[in-house]
């Protein structure tokens, strides 16, 4: 059975490869620019939540 932080990792690698389908399809600059932005500041927050000493709630 997976531990929180591994689903954490399914969860953020499925979200990361379906918007990034979406993006590539529709393929304009301010769409890449906002979902990399996106996509650091979605890294950065599970960052920090996997660092914690106990899991969220």
């Amino acid at each position: 059975m997976l531990d929180w932080t591994e689903r954490l990792t399914v969860a953020l690698t499925i979200g990361f490869l379906s918007s990034l389908a979406v993006v590539i399809t529709l393929s304009r600059p301010i769409v890449w620019l906002v979902w990399g932005v996106a996509m650091v500041l979605l890294a950065g927050a599970a960052l920090i939540v996997v660092n914690r000493d106990s899991p969220p709630g």
